[in-house]
C-alpha cells in the first residue's frame, strides 16, 4: 500500500470527511437547483420533450421495482418519500456508525444481518412487483 502523506505538510492533508463530503454535497446541491431553476424560468422547452412521451406506458428499470412496489402498497406519497428519505439515511450512514476495526462483513453479524435482510426485501418485492 502507498503512503501517499509522504512528502506533504500537515496544510496540504486534509481529511475526507467532512471536507470532502460537503464540498460533493454542494455541487449536487448546485447542479439540483440549476436543473430547478432551468423548469421553474424554461418550463415549455422541457414540456415540448415530455409531450411526445406522454402516452408511451414505462416500466421502471429492474433495480427500482422494489420501491415502486412499496409505492403501490402505500397510499400516502408523504409517507412513501419518507420511508425512502430514511430508507437513503440509513444506507448513507451505516460506514459512519459502524466502529468495528474488523474490515470483512462476514465477521460482523449486526451489519450482516442489516445486509441479507435488505437484499431478501428486495428481491421479494421486486419479485412480486415483477410477476404482477
Amino acid at each position: 500500500m502507498v503512503d501517499l502523506s509522504k512528502g506533504r505538510s500537515e496544510d496540504e492533508l486534509e481529511a475526507f470527511y467532512p471536507n470532502e463530503i460537503l464540498r460533493h454535497t454542494l455541487i449536487t446541491f448546485f447542479f439540483i437547483s440549476a436543473v430547478l431553476l432551468g423548469v421553474m424560468f424554461f418550463p415549455e422547452s422541457f414540456q415540448k420533450s415530455t409531450d411526445e412521451f406522454a402516452s408511451f406506458q414505462t416500466r421502471p428499470p429492474w433495480f427500482l421495482l422494489p420501491f415502486y412496489h412499496v409505492s403501490s402498497i402505500i397510499n400516502n406519497k408523504v409517507c412513501w418519500v419518507s420511508i425512502l428519505v430514511i430508507y437513503a439515511i440509513a444506507f448513507i450512514s451505516v460506514p459512519f456508525l459502524d466502529r468495528n476495526s474488523e474490515r470483512s462483513l462476514w465477521k460482523k453479524p449486526i451489519f450482516l444481518t442489516i445486509v441479507i435482510i435488505n437484499l431478501l426485501m428486495i428481491f421479494v418485492l421486486g419479485l412480486t412487483r415483477y410477476l404482477q
